[in-house]
């Protein structure tokens, strides 16, 4: 079960229906990494700069905004409360116009990115990182964001 907040109503300027994308995009993410079976509990935070900035700082020390921040909770097992997954409208737009793609494809890209750190994905080893880009381009490679629209 994913649950979805919308703290930001800038997100509805982006994303007609932000609460059905996100929901379609945990349901594809888990079905590609074949784990949608054990139906976690994943709750997403559709936020802005000013919460992901004081969410950075308590929970990372990091005195400034940034794009998404997984919080894990349970390990994968059936019927288990994964985590939380909080994005900022501020960075998706931001960073869409500075790598001139989409603001879907990039919100996508985020909701996986926090999704594979809920699942103990790493980037703090060269090797890890590698490791999660490679299935993060795998999936998002596969990944047709207008059929999930839908």
């Amino acid at each position: 079960m994913t649950e979805v907040s919308i703290h930001s109503d800038r997100w509805y300027d982006v994303i007609d229906d932000p609460e059905k994308f996100v929901k379609n995009i945990i349901n594809v993410f888990l079905e590609r990494l074949r784990i949608a079976n054990y139906q976690p509990i994943i709750s997403i935070l559709m936020a802005d700069d000013g919460v992901l900035h004081k969410l950075n700082l308590e929970h990372r020390g990091q005195d400034k905004p940034t794009n998404v921040l997984s919080f894990s909770y349970e390990k994968l097992s059936q019927g288990c409360f994964l985590g939380d997954i909080a994005i900022s409208v501020d960075r998706v737009i931001a960073e869409s116009v500075e790598y001139e793609i989409s603001i879907l494809s990039h919100t996508a890209y985020l909701i996986l990115h926090g999704l594979l750190h809920l699942l103990d994905y790493d980037h703090e080893q060269e090797d890890e990182e590698i490791k999660m880009q490679n299935l993060e381009e795998e999936i998002m490679a596969k990944l047709d964001i207008k059929k999930v629209l839908m």
